[in-house]
């Protein structure tokens, strides 16, 4: 549950947002390796991008071992500190590898650069498609992802490292007039409209959050933990109704995840759906005046397998070892452009989740309660003609229970409050070439007070087709 066990798990996850979020977007660009000459034949595309950011990160951490304030600071002998829990993305720590801080306590100084890959990062994905019915249209998605920046080694970020690359989708999606049905691994349904709408209003060109200071994957965060929660990408079956005036609804059920060791037991699969709304108002070349909004949500049980004991002494009631939790969540949102103004707001709430996904590290307490998450984030983007200028307000939330706050518990922890972040954007499009300057002010919170301020600056190019 603690987020010193959980950094390595959170950036490979994090670093999925983007690529994930792409694969159930249309291509910007395809370019055809394969194109048919009858109605049945195959066809085969390509499309992709490249983009490299100068990355700046400053700012006032907490401390590198992710120790909080003092449990009785009242004692100037006293040496016991809170422990931190969440978030899963976080700015933490001494930017030097480890063992280089001056005090691993109270070096909180944080100054570093580094050259990464955007929100999304180097994509290179293949579409086969084939008419295998009048009615029924085959579409196979295969992609992969990679980041640029060097990965850590024994929690040292290594000269010659070799670039990460992932086989990040796979799935199969058969369609018609009656709706598609999809299997593999894909984007799921839970805040995908939120997401997208990050997405399309300011980070489809930059970093954002950049994840971690020494994040290495194929992406970085956006808004991701700040505001906006990552759908994720899982494997699933699921079905699409079609499109009626502009509504659809999507359904899917998805492959259950665990919460921890502890909470290992899955029962069922996950149930994820979104209801969708859109509407073009006028199909313009650069930027289309349109309508967007959707509600969504998921709920999976997940189990235990093994008795937590009660203890009289901390009056902790313990949990029995077929103990079931419901985790459930819920959102929505909208976002609308007119004469090159966009404007948009999205919302999520629910128990069991976490930061930046589902069933994250601070989705349960130590005896069993959920707890309670919840988070919004507000956009507003213009484009006129080659120049596009955007600003964000995000913020993640949540709730302690009962036993976080209770003397009698015996771990001494201090639960994420919330994680804000204030971001802005100016780009310059010269397609397929995008150059772009953007930057966010994070600042994190902690129940017991705690607290870390960051500002990340970030400007590069962009190539995509």
């Amino acid at each position: 549950m603690l987020h010193s066990k959980r950094v390595v798990r959170a950036l490979v996850v994090c670093a999925g947002v983007v690529p994930a979020l792409l694969s159930s977007s249309p291509a910007r660009a395809e370019i055809f390796l394969l194109k048919k000459e009858k109605v049945d034949d195959w066809e085969v595309s390509t499309n992709g991008r490249v983009d490299a950011y100068l990355n700046w990160i400053g700012g006032e951490t907490i401390d590198a071992d992710g120790l909080g304030n003092k449990v009785d600071p009242g004692d100037p002998a006293s040496t016991e500190r809170y422990i931190l829990v969440g978030p899963q993305i976080s700015i933490r720590g001494n930017a030097t590898p480890a063992g280089a801080v001056g005090d691993a306590v109270t070096d909180t100084d944080l100054n570093t650069f580094r050259i990464r890959g955007g929100f999304a990062s180097t994509i290179l994905a293949f579409n086969v498609y084939k008419q295998v019915l009048p009615d029924v249209k085959l579409t196979i998605k295969l992609a992969l992802w990679a980041g640029i920046q060097n990965a850590q080694n024994n929690n040292v970020r290594q000269f010659n490292d070799a670039a990460s690359v992932d086989f990040r989708e796979q799935y199969v999606d058969l369609s018609g007039s009656w709706g598609a049905a999809w299997g593999g691994r894909r984007l799921g349904l839970f805040n995908r409209g939120g997401m997208r709408m990050n997405w399309t209003l300011i980070h489809q060109h930059g970093v954002g959050h950049p994840c971690n200071v020494d994040s290495s994957g194929a992406a970085t965060c956006g808004h991701t933990g700040v505001g906006s929660m990552f759908p994720s990408r899982h494997a699933q079956l699921g079905y699409a109704t079609p499109e009626l005036a502009g509504v659809q609804l999507s359904v899917a059920a998805l492959d259950p995840a665990m919460i921890d060791a502890s909470w290992n037991r899955t029962v069922a699969p996950r149930f994820e759906g979104e209801l969708t709304f859109r509407k073009v108002l006028d199909d313009k070349l650069v930027v289309k005046d349109e309508v967007n909004a959707w509600i969504n949500g998921l709920t999976q049980m997940v189990g235990r397998t093994k008795e937590s004991p009660t203890n009289p002494d901390t009056q902790d009631p313990g949990i029995p070892a077929d103990a079931v939790r419901n985790v459930w969540g819920a959102g929505g949102g909208a976002w609308g452009r007119y004469a090159g103004f966009a404007i948009g707001a999205t919302g999520w709430f629910g128990e069991g989740l976490g930061t930046a996904w589902a069933l994250g590290n601070t989705a349960i307490d130590s005896i069993g309660e959920l707890r309670m998450h919840y988070g919004y984030l507000a956009a507003a983007n213009y484009r006129a003609g080659n120049f596009e200028v955007a600003v964000t307000y995000g913020s993640t939330n949540v709730v302690e229970t009962d036993w976080d706050k209770a003397a009698s518990n015996p771990v001494k922890i201090s639960v994420i409050e919330e994680v804000r972040g204030i971001g802005g954007k100016v780009a310059y499009y010269m397609n397929p070439v995008v150059f772009s300057i953007d930057g966010m002010n994070l600042k994190h919170t902690w129940h017991r007070g705690e607290t870390q301020n960051a500002n990340v600056v970030s400007a590069g190019v962009l190539a995509e087709w």
